[in-house]
């Protein structure tokens, strides 16, 4: 027989299903409609359902080798990811730039031109350098695009690796996401986003948000199987048009209240979500200032669009004159190569003129910063958060694991009326054994977490909510085993702790006294307030009025949160089913019944207290030096905790929001429910539009006490939804940080919204805009340095590269008008364009931030990009240039022998052909060194080289461009159309170089920063992200039609994904 049933479990285990036969139980019409139930049913139920995929509903996957086949058999759950750009694609893109596109085809024409006037021998020499000039620049972006793209991806890929916990071989182990597979029994709690679909099997008062995959936003309850099975009838006959309740749990939905447990069906790209994510996977919108950088963007390339055009008229102009003196001929091969050449002139003023260079910068600067971002802990899912925390001038932060260690441990306990500290484990013989029981059960029924010991350090890990943790700590001191408590056969009711309630209970059935006994743990002030008793000296209970809560309160909870503990009370209370219903003893479903009939409030009422605890949680060391750096940088911080006044305002003192022997002002301190009654909560309003929106319903006394306030106690969610609402339509620029699933609207309203990486929900995460990773305030400030530092680098890219672009279109046009032509040909410019443009961003994007960044005050939204130290710089460098330049081309001849080598005389060179190439060496010298002088943007930092080592990148982008440079000139020639300068033409280029940072310094001893004030570059106006590709700058710079096919692909896979919802909702 034994033999027999082995072989039928046998059998069971060889009849693998279909990963077809799983992904069909998730379709919502067939959810709804009970076909879902009834297949479950075909295979078994969920013990045999459990078996058909090597599992098996209590002790999971029992071996590595199951875990290995179910991963072959139905697919890993490796997250759905955009397919990636290839190097040909971003080559293609390049080539899509329609100035460069008139640019190659002039190159052609001017190649063909050369040919038949020259011969083949030296006629191809012109047109092929513009074409490998070209192909120099396309090759650089694309592969500097490439290395971005592949940086951003990886990042994705961090984001995705999630930890969550899965029983396999009778053991809870903690794994990344990506490495569960079908079959494994995953635990979940509230605030949980889920990414596998799968049936539940345990659970209690699970209510799910799904408004992500049907568009309801109504809670969705949740029920086990087993329990599903015995109410089906009952909840048919409800017949809930929408969100049926149901055992299956759906991808991309988020857990909003209750614990369970599930057996995992779908994975990666087989779950629901996985296959809407193929559908539908978009590109990161462009960030705020990328939108203003547009404007600047347009407005110089309207100006270079202008100067193109002028100089292209000039030089046309004396084509005429010309062939008006007979000087050339109309009808010939030589009009129409200066034809050409003017042409091609006029493109490349226009393709250095509109400033590339600008979007690659904030790219780069992104890229850089949220790669050192991530090494410092912060997780960037949100690009646009990374600048914006440049601005920010308002933290909201939590406390417990921000400000503190989260590293929790009982140090005191009132029980029996007495108090002990620091070694609570020593009294043991001294309390009664009963009173032990209580106090232990309550703690191991009221929990999820799963702390372990180390085998080797015999230490405690603290795995889950870090407060149960301490608890289940001192139980086990006690001899008290959590995993015993935990069945849930056991449990007749249970009740999650929540941010509203701030307690949770558990019922459970005591057949040695045929009661329910209730147990309960919470917010010690709000559990005291529910009791009626307490346990007394040995054991004996009594009567608890409330003179007697009055003097726990002040003598004990107070005592303690004076003392930074966080206060737990445990009570119990015994109900008597026989009362209600006498056919309820001894049977476990009318038991469950009976308890379930209970209001929740009504259930944890009339309790005897037990014990309180006090539980230490230190401050991380370094919080106080953090806070004082914000307050040095103009920066508030606000402490929003769910802990009691007394607690919440020691450890802001212990941080240095408050300051410690300085009398509280009204309103520095005030509990949530103060806070939210005299601000007058929030009001619905409509705007402009017609839209809904939220407002704080008393503006005026908002301002009153949000001007002193610096902590907010027994905060709830909402209240600090209403604090984030208000200090944003202040004007303000707010970062908050968040854990909890209801968390999720401030973070979401917040400016930038950071989640808690260890102890944060997935609702949270997945609500934030930057992840703590190691969930500590400093990294909040590590944020707020590398916001400031991304607009620091970008402004230092437009010092250098609009006093590149003012003296190149100025000398351009200025040779035009004098000299018949310009004194950069277009070789030259190209390689100008690829300076400033690709080789400047690399260099000035990529500058690490200082300590100075902090100790000024936070960048305003409506400051503008150009400040007027820049225009200073800007201004004062392109004079000295200029000025430089035109005494090159007009009176250097005059004092020095410019005459062309031998070598080169009888060759097609021009006649000035020495002077030419001091012009072009001196013009990129100075922009090297210029690029030194723009690496600062402080007024008050007159050395040019300060912090002058700490960007080695810096210096070699500069020594390449120097070295590439003098090649160009030294053996450049014929396709360059240069000559070779000698040593002493070299060091006076050097000297023009040296004079720029000279020069400027000079400029900003005498001329004072108010003088720049009363004018401005540019208008910098914000191009809106629907406006984006109508931009002047961009039509120049790039129209892709790849990116146009993308959008609207994107966009009809999105009326896909919208229809296949609508559907399923019909369904």
């Amino acid at each position: 027989m034994k033999y027999q049933q082995q072989q039928d479990i046998e059998s069971q285990r060889l009849s693998l299903l279909s990963v077809e036969d799983l992904t069909d139980l998730f379709i919502l019409n067939k959810i709804n409609d009970g076909q879902s139930m009834s297949k479950v049913k075909s295979f078994g139920d969920d013990y045999g359902l459990a078996r058909k995929i090597n599992s098996d509903i209590k002790q999971g996957i029992s071996t590595e080798a199951d875990v290995q086949k179910n991963r072959e058999c139905f697919g890993d759950n490796t997250p759905v990811e955009k397919e990636p750009i290839t190097l040909c694609e971003l080559i293609m893109e390049c080539l899509e730039d329609t100035m460069l596109r008139i640019l190659l085809l002039a190159a052609l024409v001017s190649t063909v031109i050369g040919i038949i006037n020259e011969g083949l021998a030296t006629g191809w020499t012109e047109g092929a350098t513009i074409f490998f000039a070209i192909f120099l620049i396309i090759s650089i972006t694309a592969g500097n695009n490439y290395l971005k793209e592949k940086q951003f991806r990886q990042l994705r890929r961090r984001l995705d690796d999630g930890k969550c916990q899965v029983i396999r071989g009778n053991k809870v182990t903690e794994i990344a996401t990506k490495e569960i597979v079908v079959g494994d029994i995953l635990l979940f709690n509230l605030g949980d986003l889920f990414v596998v679909d799968g049936l539940m099997i345990q659970g209690s008062a699970v209510k799910m948000d799904e408004s992500a995959m049907t568009g309801e936003s109504d809670e969705i309850k949740k029920l086990p199987y087993q329990e599903m099975l015995q109410q089906k009838q009952q909840l048919l006959n409800q017949d809930a048009s929408r969100g049926h309740t149901s055992p299956f749990l759906i991808s991309g939905t988020k857990c909003l209240d209750g614990t369970g447990q599930m057996l995992v069906l779908a994975v990666g790209q087989n779950t629901i979500s996985g296959q809407l994510k193929k559908l539908l996977i978009q590109d990161n919108p462009p960030t705020p200032l990328q939108q203003k950088l547009e404007g600047v963007a347009s407005d110089i390339g309207k100006l270079g669009v202008i100067v193109s055009i002028f100089t292209f008229i000039a030089l046309m102009g004396h084509l005429g004159y010309d062939i008006y003196l007979g000087e050339i001929q109309f009808k010939s091969l030589r009009t129409l190569q200066v034809l050409v050449e003017s042409f091609m002139i006029s493109v490349t003023i226009i393709v250095v003129a509109v400033p590339e260079g600008l979007p690659l910068a904030v790219t780069i600067a992104l890229a850089y910063s949220v790669g050192k971002m991530k090494d410092e802990q912060n997780l960037v899912k949100n690009l646009s958060s990374c600048e914006i925390m440049g601005g920010a001038n308002n933290i909201c932060s939590d406390k417990t694991g921000t400000l503190t260690q989260n590293i929790m441990q009982v140090t005191a306990l009132y029980v029996e009326k007495n108090t002990i500290k620091n070694d609570v484990h020593t009294i043991k013989s001294k309390l009664n054994k009963n009173t032990i029981e209580l106090m232990c059960e309550s703690i191991c029924y009221n929990s999820n977490a799963f702390p372990q010991k180390d085998k080797v350090t015999n230490k405690w890990i603290q795995i889950g909510n870090k407060t149960e943790c301490a608890l289940l700590e001192c139980a086990d001191n006690f001899n008290y085993n959590f995993s015993e408590y935990r069945p849930s056969d056991k449990i007749l009711r249970q009740i999650p702790f929540n941010s509203k309630r701030k307690k949770m209970s558990t019922a459970v059935y005591n057949p040695k006294t045929r009661f329910i006994r209730v147990y309960t743990k919470g917010a010690s002030e709000i559990v005291l307030n529910q009791c009626i008793k307490m346990v007394g000296p040995n054991g004996v209970e009594q009567i608890l009025d409330q003179k007697a809560k009055d003097q726990i309160y002040n003598d004990i909870i107070q005592a303690f949160a004076s003392e930074s503990l966080r206060t737990i009370a445990i009570a119990y209370r015994d109900l008597d089913p026989h009362s209600q219903n006498s056919s309820a003893l001894g049977q476990i479903p009318q038991l469950t019944t009976f308890t379930q009939s209970i209001q929740e409030d009504d259930l944890d009422k009339d309790l005897v207290l037990v014990a309180i605890a006090g539980i230490k949680d230190p401050i991380r060391p370094d919080v106080p030096n953090s806070i004082k750096q914000c307050h040095a940088s103009g920066v508030t911080v606000r402490m929003v905790t769910g802990d009691n006044i007394m607690t919440a305002t020691a450890i802001a003192k212990e941080c240095g929001i408050l300051q410690s022997g300085k009398q509280l002002g009204q309103y520095e301190v005030v509990e949530g429910k103060t806070f939210r009654e005299f601000v007058g909560g929030l009001k619905t309003i409509k705007d402009k539009d017609g839209n809904e929106i939220k407002e704080v319903g008393n503006k005026q006394n908002f301002k009153i006490i949000a001007r002193d306030m610096k902590v907010m106690a027994r905060a709830s969610p909402e209240d600090k939804y209403i604090l984030v609402t208000g200090l944003i339509a202040e004007g303000n620029v707010i970062a908050v940080t968040g854990d909890g699933t209801n968390d999720a609207p401030a973070l979401k309203k917040a400016d930038v919204g950071f989640a808690m990486g260890i102890t944060g929900s997935d609702v949270a995460k997945d609500a934030a805009d930057i992840i703590l990773l190691d969930d500590n305030f400093s990294s909040i400030i590590t944020a707020m340095k590398w916001g400031r530092n991304i607009y620091d680098c970008i402004r230092k890219f437009i010092q250098f590269q609009l006093t590149v672009n003012l003296v190149a279109l100025f000398m351009s046009f200025l040779g035009a008008v004098v000299l018949k032509e310009s004194p950069l040909n277009t070789i030259e410019m190209l390689w100008v364009n690829l300076i400033m443009d690709t080789f400047a961003s690399l260099a000035l994007a990529t500058e690490p931030p200082n300590i100075t960044v902090l100790e000024r005050q936070p960048y305003k939204r409506e400051d503008k990009i150009v400040s007027p130290t820049m225009n200073r710089t800007i201004v004062g460098g392109s004079i000295y240039q200029i000025a430089v330049l035109c005494g090159i081309l007009f009176v250097l001849p005059k004092y020095m022998d410019l005459s062309m080598p031998e070598e080169l005389v009888g060759q097609k060179f021009h006649k000035n052909v020495v002077q030419m190439s001091i012009f072009f060496q001196s013009f990129v010298v100075m922009q090297v060194f210029n690029s030194i002088s723009c690496r600062q943007l402080d007024y008050k930092t007159i050395n040019p080289f300060t912090n002058a080592c700490n960007n080695p990148l810096f210096w070699g982008v500069q020594t390449f461009t120097l070295i590439i440079q003098c090649i160009l000139i030294q053996f450049g020639g014929k396709f360059v159309k240069v000559s070779h300068l000698t040593v002493q033409q070299h060091l006076l280029c050097i000297a023009f170089g040296v004079g720029s940072i000279i020069f400027l310094v000079l400029v900003k001893i005498i001329i004072p920063e108010k003088f720049c004030q009363s004018f401005e570059l540019f208008r910098e106006d914000v191009i809106t992200q629907d406006k984006m590709d109508d931009t002047l700058a961009s039509r120049l710079r790039r129209k892709s039609t790849t990116r146009q096919r993308n959008r609207k692909t994107e966009n009809s896979d999105y009326i896909t994904v919208r229809s296949i919802q609508q559907s399923h909702q019909r369904m």
